[in-house]
């Protein structure tokens, strides 16, 4: 009687199966550990930015008003107007509201404009006033650290400075600033540092105050980060001469983001992408001309995101309606905007006391890094 194999290649059936099955699953861990592996390194070479404008709390109206063709008295009083709105602004609850903005979106640069220093001496005295009165860095870097957040400005530059009696019996003092900071446990790498201000400055001619020049400037810096290189530039373009903010779009156009490098261009530009007036926008289709694409259009074609007025640029009229969208995020040579979004610009983003954190919206974009 013969034996009975069937058994035999049943079993040797099962277990080559089995085999096949085992060899399946593998490949399958394999792969899905292959694809989550390059997910990580895709999301290791990413960065991202952040621009702000902290709002000083006044846009200099009274002032700027009494010294074109005002008398020492009307100076007096827009002086102390000017400086009644700061008070007004709460800088500290604002760098507050900052402070918890950066610890949601945790960027590894910041770009900040309008960070004014506010200072207060004795009347008429001819020495700079030296009183600190307001310091929204110096607000903002103490609450970072309360939330357990590690940035550090590498840069900073001083614009406008200037110093003015007022009908308060002090002598008031602004000292305007941009700033960069960075996130110093990101691995974030910084070189080349440089802080200038532009060559081409707002000319103001004043029968009080005489003939100024009003600076603005940029910062730059070669970065490294997850073993990529960029340029990071942040800048605030000046708010009132289209043809002065167009002749600083080019000096940066020619010089700071004029680079092999890939490039991060990003701040107050007060230029309106969403604008078809050349004197609304030139500044903005400069730098476009100049290669340089907006990350915004990139994520959001046919969104208007805009940034600005939030409120009337004093804390005396809380509420307004955005219209133009002046802070922008703008890029070469990198590989992907993977997200761009507004922040501090929902009624949710209101301080305690019922402030917006500023009168600009800030711009977070997320990049891939070639």
């Amino acid at each position: 009687m013969k034996p009975d194999n069937s058994l035999k290649k049943s079993r040797r059936g099962g277990i080559t199966s089995r085999r096949l099955m085992f060899v399946v699953l593998i490949v399958a861990i394999l792969a899905a550990g292959s694809s989550s592996y390059s997910q990580g390194m895709a999301a290791e070479k990413t960065v991202t930015v952040m621009t702000r404008n902290v709002d000083e709390g006044t846009d200099l109206d009274f002032i700027l008003a009494a010294a074109a063709a005002g008398t020492f008295d009307d100076l007096l009083a827009a002086v102390a107007q000017t400086y009644e709105e700061v008070v007004a602004s709460n800088i500290p609850e604002r760098a507050a509201a900052l402070a918890r903005e950066i610890r949601d979106v945790q960027p590894d640069l910041v770009g900040l404009q309008e960070v004014s220093i506010w200072r207060t001496g004795p009347f008429l005295d001819p020495k700079p006033a030296r009183k600190v009165a307001f310091d929204p860095l110096k607000s903002l870097l103490e609450e970072l650290e309360s939330l357990g957040l590690h940035y550090a400005p590498v840069a900073i530059i001083t614009e406008f400075d200037f110093e003015l009696p007022s009908a308060l019996g002090i002598d008031i003092r602004r000292t305007d600033r941009d700033v960069l900071l960075v996130r110093t446990d990101s691995g974030v790498a910084v070189s080349d540092v440089q802080a200038r201000n532009f060559d081409t400055k707002l000319p103001f001619d004043s029968p009080l105050l005489g003939q100024l020049e009003v600076p603005s400037g940029w910062i730059s810096a070669d970065v490294r980060i997850r073993g990529k290189q960029f340029r990071f530039v942040t800048t605030h373009l000046d708010n009132l001469s289209p043809l002065v903010r167009l002749g600083q779009a080019f000096e940066l156009s020619q010089g700071s983001t004029n680079t092999e490098l890939p490039v991060v261009l990003l701040g107050d530009f007060n230029s309106d992408a969403e604008s078809s007036d050349p004197d609304q926008n030139g500044a903005y289709q400069l730098l476009r001309a100049a290669g340089l694409l907006d990350a915004w259009i990139e994520v959001h074609p046919g969104v208007q995101g805009f940034t600005w007025p939030l409120h009337d640029e004093d804390p005396f009229t809380p509420f307004s309606t955005p219209n133009q969208r002046i802070d922008l995020a703008l890029f070469r040579g990198l590989d992907q905007v993977l997200s761009a979004e507004l922040i501090g610009n929902e009624l949710s983003d209101l301080t305690p006391s019922g402030l917006w954190p500023s009168d600009h919206a800030g711009v977070v974009v997320r990049l891939r890094l070639k």
